[in-house]
């Protein structure tokens, strides 16, 4: 007489050779662990953005970006704050231009009014366009203040001395920079000397050179 078979240790069917049945895991009822491989990809994706970021703003702006001035320190130690050219030159704004790396390091004193916008090349030459403001600051106070401005955010000074305007006689500060555009762009700010009312009338033009 055969005698019945027995349950094979390695088999889920009794008496089933051959296959096998996977042990049971330890660490069943564990969460699994994190996996690693994608979180580190993810991290790398976004440190790359972040790099590209960079660079692409470097590219665009000629150079790393430019600290926002908002006020500079006369030499009597006295703060003139300031307001930005993208808010105090948007009437000479047009199709882009002057371009946002220009604009970005151009300032007006806080508290100037609006006087008046001379559009000089009409659309029909390279970009040449004043606005004039009156300031409750003296001339000497709006002078150094822009000296102080452009020397900060990065301007060459070209000229500074009497205004060869007869239109507007005063103090003229003339400088350049360079724009991601191709082109120098120069800026001529003129002061005119401080009025028994006790304020100052004083320009700033922008325009393009043909070459950079």
């Amino acid at each position: 007489m055969t005698a019945p078979p027995f349950p094979s240790a390695r088999s889920g069917t009794p008496g089933t050779p051959g296959t096998t049945d996977a042990p049971e895991s330890e660490d069943q009822g564990r969460p699994p662990e994190l996996v690693r491989g994608p979180a580190l990809i993810v991290l790398g994706i976004a440190v790359l953005i972040v790099v590209v970021g960079i660079a692409v703003s470097i590219v665009d702006t000629g150079g790393p970006p430019a600290a926002v001035v908002t006020q500079v320190t006369l030499a009597d130690k006295s703060v003139v704050q300031l307001t930005p050219a993208t808010s105090a030159l948007s009437s000479i704004v047009s199709d882009g231009q002057p371009p946002t790396d220009i604009l970005a390091n151009l300032a007006v004193p806080a508290g100037s009014t609006f006087v008046r916008m001379l559009n000089s090349d009409r659309g029909q030459s390279q970009f040449d366009r004043t606005v004039t403001f009156r300031s409750r600051l003296t001339s000497d106070q709006v002078l150094q203040a822009f000296e102080v401005y452009l020397k900060k955010t990065g301007w060459s000074r070209l000229y500074n001395g009497a205004s060869d305007l007869a239109h507007t006689p005063g103090t003229e500060v003339l400088a350049r920079k360079g724009s991601s555009d191709g082109y120098y762009w120069e800026t001529g700010v003129v002061v005119s000397p401080t009025l028994p009312s006790g304020s100052t009338i004083f320009s700033v033009e922008l325009f393009e050179q043909p070459e950079a």
